[in-house]
Formats: structure tokens, C-alpha cells, sequence
């Protein structure tokens, strides 16, 4: 979390980008705020997202303007460098409100290349402060008397989908704990199901393996060393969020056309 700096800023220049950039923005690098709601405060979280084969060196900067009732409009960041790698996302640190802040507050990120051009952008505008209806926002994360394992977590898409465990050995549950807190931790959304089932193999090993959409995407020989088994983990879950990517770059291609 960031602590806001306030300063008086023209707000304009900030949160409009180019029109000839903008049918580039979030198409390989995408930004993403996420709004999570717990029982004392609004939690809005920054993502970045490459959606692409290459590694990427960016900048990004992240905004919170509030307009005074005197009209005049304060402003906290917080920008750095990140790296990253192909087909992976990054959680940035956050920012919270108070639900009794009335305000006018508008959220910003914006992600730029080694060129400081603007890639990836994603804004959040509360007319009331912490006291706006949230009911038409997306990306919304109710933390609300929730579980680990029942909260709605991003990699850029929306919750409705699960993370089903069907294993029979001790390896095969440590591997889905591994798979699962990574999988949490990033926040990822989609509406997919994603299956993690373990079926005997060859001698006393076991079989595990990852399905996304019932797509097969990893698979390996269980051990009960914990290094392998995290290993594997953090590869399924690549190879996971990869293939979601391409289930919906394939929806959004099918929209536009």
C-alpha cells in the first residue's frame, strides 16, 4: 500500500490517452484494477498483465485524484520499473479508501514501454467516494466474510469458474495446495473450471495432472519432494494462465468480428 502525496495537478492530461494509441492499449500489456471490499475499507489493487511470448522491461504509474469540496483536486502516485516475463502478471501495490469518504475520487494506472509510451491504462471513478454503488463495477473482489478458498481472485478475467481438486496421495494434495496459493495470490479470475486430478502411473509413482476448460495443459509424474512439486506448480500455472489468455483473446476476437 501507498501513502497519497497530495498535490494540486490539471487533471486532464493525465487521464486521457492519445487516440492514436488507443487501439493498442491493454492488447499485449493489460491494466487492470482490481476493487476489493471488506468490512472496514475498499481495497483498489493494480495488475499488470502480459498477455504476450516476450518479455517485457515497463514503467507504470498509479493515480489517485480527489476533488476537495472547494474545488481543487489532490493527487497521489506511486510509479517504478517492472519486469515482466512472458505471459505472466504482476500484482502492484494498492491503495485503500474509507467507505466514509464522499469525495470525488478517480483511480488511474497506466503502464508504458521503454519508450514511455502508453501501453496499458485502466481507470476507476468513484462519484461518491467511498460511499458509491458499486454494483455496476467490474472486477469487483468481495472479501467479505470469505475464505481463501471461496474468495473471487485476476490474471484479467471473471470469476465464476473453480479450482477442483481430485487427488489420492499426500503428494497429489500438496501439489493442489501449491497450485492453489499461487493461483489465489495472483488474483485470477476466469469463468472457466480448472481441474487437478491425480490417477495411479508407472510403479509407486502417481500421475497428476492440470485441465483448464477440461484442456489438458500440464502434466507429470508426483513426488513427494516439495521442490519438485512446487516447480510443477508454478509450471501448471503458467501453462494455466497462458491457456486462459488464449480463450479470451479467441471470445475477443470473436466479438470484434
Amino acid at each position: 500500500m501507498f501513502v497519497l502525496n497530495p498535490k494540486h495537478t490539471t487533471l486532464f492530461f493525465l487521464l486521457f490517452i492519445n487516440l492514436a494509441t488507443a487501439q493498442f492499449m491493454n492488447k499485449d500489456i493489460r491494466a487492470t484494477i482490481l476493487l476489493e471490499r471488506n468490512s472496514e475499507f475498499l481495497k483498489f489493487i493494480p495488475t499488470a498483465e502480459n498477455r504476450t511470448n516476450v518479455d517485457y522491461n515497463l514503467r507504470f504509474d498509479f493515480m489517485v485524484f480527489e476533488t476537495k469540496p472547494d474545488g481543487k483536486i489532490e493527487k497521489g502516485n506511486k510509479e517504478d520499473r517492472i519486469f515482466l516475463k512472458a505471459r505472466e502478471k504482476l500484482i502492484l501495490p494498492y491503495v485503500t479508501i474509507d467507505y466514509n469518504a464522499t469525495n470525488k475520487i478517480i483511480i488511474v494506472l497506466i503502464i508504458y514501454d521503454l519508450e514511455n509510451r502508453p501501453i496499458g491504462q485502466d481507470r476507476i471513478v468513484l462519484d461518491k467516494g467511498g460511499q458509491t454503488d458499486l454494483s455496476t463495477f467490474e472486477n469487483v473482489i468481495d472479501g467479505q466474510n470469505l475464505s481463501p478458498d471461496q474468495a473471487r481472485p485476476q490474471d484479467g478475467f471473471v470469476l465464476n469458474g473453480f479450482v477442483i481438486e481430485n487427488t489420492i496421495t499426500k503428494a497429489g494434495k500438496d501439489f493442489y495446495r501449491f497450485y492453489y496459493n499461487e493461483y489465489f495470490n495472483k488474483q485470477i479470475k476466469t469463468p472457466h473450471n480448472i481441474l487437478i486430478e491425480e490417477v495411479p502411473g508407472r510403479g509407486r509413482f502417481t500421475r497428476v495432472s492440470v485441465k483448464v476448460a477440461d484442456q489438458l495443459v500440464w502434466q507429470f509424474f508426483a513426488q513427494p519432494r516439495k521442490e519438485i512439486l512446487k516447480k510443477n506448480a508454478s509450471i501448471a500455472l503458467s501453462r494455466s494462465i497462458a491457456y486462459l489468455q488464449q480463450l479470451e483473446q479467441r471470445k475477443d476476437e470473436f466479438i470484434h468480428y
